[in-house]
């Protein structure tokens, strides 16, 4: 393999600004050979500020052939740009919400197995260095087989899914109103946007997937969601109480609390507080604090971790399209299940 890559980022916005594009011009072994952007003057603003060559058609970046391609538009866009960019032999990050369905999840999936491609989703949580400790921690054995799990997220996403622009992404773009406040082109509200993300958390932590739920949305069955909340079954027998909420903006960093409670052990996370707490069965209590359990969002991990595949690396097991797949099902059945208010099956072939 040569020692450097080219690389592109289609649909990029105020969220490629503050992450992708920052991740990929830090890497000496990349080449940033195009940003493709629908807006002509985001494409070229972006394009200036990074120095890179910039297209309103994404299939003209394509056209390209680089080795990996980030696809930052709306989730309306993912399938169509996914499944091109890896028949033009890229390595694909995409970011969530993963697909708008779980049918078109999985086709993303499956031509990513077919041709031999890394297809990573941008679920950059498992790199936060208290979800990173928790998992060795269960895979150590000091939890045993997990009985029940509460986790709860809240992130400030009331006022993008109420219709403003500004994602407080830290950037000076602003987001597309559409791409938070219309499902058909989002896929959703609170459970698409943020609980998404704690979706592939505890399926990642717990090393089963959910196969059954009963939740509830607020408003009630809106499709723009600001909070829910969903009680859900694991494959193992272990039940979960999970919830996400949209906050308003007095406080940039998401607010993650997790107790994780198993057979031989407990976990007790606050990602504000830098705290991972370790409670074993015979009563010794283990603090961990930063920077070991540090609760810090480092957002250009997805890029980073993409990069790596492309030098050889495997896919991180909390990033990959197969476990993202699932999670747009275990999605779809919470909208279900909120609007029937009953317990439901997750549906994945």
């Amino acid at each position: 393999m040569s020692s450097t890559i080219k690389a592109a980022v289609l649909s990029a916005g105020a969220w490629s600004q503050s992450s992708h594009l920052p991740a990929l011009k830090a890497d000496p072994r990349v080449e940033l050979v195009a940003i493709s952007s629908p807006d002509a003057e985001m494409a070229g603003r972006l394009g200036s500020q990074f120095g890179t060559p910039h297209f309103a058609d994404w299939r003209e970046a394509l056209a390209l052939r680089p080795d990996i391609v980030v696809v930052s538009s709306p989730p309306v866009a993912h399938e169509e740009q996914v499944i091109a960019a890896l028949a033009a032999g890229a390595h694909v990050l995409v970011e969530k919400p993963f697909a708008l369905s779980a049918v078109a999840a999985r086709r993303m999936r499956d031509t990513a197995e077919r041709l031999g491609k890394a297809l990573l989703v941008g679920f950059g949580w498992p790199a936060a260095p208290i979800f990173a400790l928790s998992r060795s921690l269960i895979e150590a054995g000091e939890i045993g087989k997990v009985e029940h799990l509460t986790m709860h997220l809240a992130v400030n996403t009331r006022a993008l899914l109420s219709g403003s622009t500004d994602g407080g992404w830290g950037g000076k773009l602003e987001s597309s109103t559409a791409t938070y406040t219309d499902k058909a082109i989002s896929g959703g509200g609170s459970a698409a946007v943020t609980m998404s993300h704690e979706l592939g958390m505890v399926e990642w932590l717990v090393g089963e997937p959910i196969i059954a739920l009963h939740a509830s949305t607020f408003p009630p069955a809106s499709d723009i969601d600001l909070h829910t909340t969903v009680n859900a079954e694991f494959a193992g027998g272990g039940s979960a109480a999970i919830s996400a909420a949209s906050t308003h903006p007095y406080l940039a960093r998401p607010q993650w609390h997790m107790a994780l409670y198993g057979d031989k052990g407990q976990l007790w996370a606050d990602s504000i507080a830098d705290t991972l707490r370790l409670v074993r069965a015979g009563g010794e209590v283990v603090e961990f604090g930063a920077p070991e359990a540090s609760g810090v969002y480092d957002p250009g991990a997805p890029t980073k971790a993409l990069i790596a595949c492309a030098f050889g690396a495997a896919a991180p097991a909390g990033l990959t399209a197969r476990l993202a797949a699932h999670v747009v099902a275990v999605t779809d059945a919470i909208y279900s299940s909120a609007k029937s208010n009953q317990r439901l099956q997750v549906e994945d072939l």
